[in-house]
């Protein structure tokens, strides 16, 4: 991502924030010590405990019920995706009459 920004010459140089649900993973990427859980995992997918490390990406929690990404890849009930079209700005045609 930085990479990209910066062949268009934009500049950030914050840590880049990844916002998910999963408290599990964002323990796992500050923990930097091997055990038996994670094991399994390839060593490509450690690249990103090693972008946290080094403070390029930063992982941060969001609870589940405000993950809008959920709208694109879910069937949701009514409330819960008239919430999250609300978060998008989105509004129903029927509400501009």
């Amino acid at each position: 991502m930085k990479q990209t920004l910066q062949d268009v010459q934009v500049f950030y140089d914050q840590s880049i924030p990844i916002i998910f649900d999963n408290t599990n993973a964002i323990s796992m990427s500050k923990n930097l010590i091997f055990h038996s859980k994670t094991k399994h995992i390839l060593i490509k997918y450690h690249f990103l405990r090693e972008q946290v490390a080094n403070q390029i990406m930063k992982l941060e929690y969001i609870p589940i019920k405000e993950q809008v990404v959920d709208i694109f890849t879910k069937p949701l009930p009514r409330e819960h995706f008239e919430h999250l079209r609300k978060k998008l700005g989105v509004v129903s045609l029927a509400s501009l009459n």
